[in-house]
């Protein structure tokens, strides 16, 4: 939800490279949490199947939204 529609909408500078940056960011948090033990690796999996799952929709919606702001501005 977060990288998907909230970021796109919110942050002015959202672009593909920003999006899979913070994917990247998540999961490198992830492992972090998961080396101190607070979370299991079945939460690390799931984070990465998500973020495997969801890019090329993510980057759509970013670019469908890019496209709708640029026809709005005129």
């Amino acid at each position: 939800m977060f990288l998907g529609y909230w970021f796109i909408k919110k942050v002015m500078w959202a672009s593909q490279t920003s999006i899979k940056s913070n994917a990247a960011s998540l999961k490198k948090f992830y492992v972090f949490l998961l080396e101190k033990g607070l979370i299991k690796k079945e939460d690390l999996n799931e984070l990465e199947e998500t973020i495997k799952d969801e890019m090329p929709e993510w980057l759509a919606t970013l670019k469908q939204y890019d496209d709708q702001s640029d026809i709005e501005d005129f």
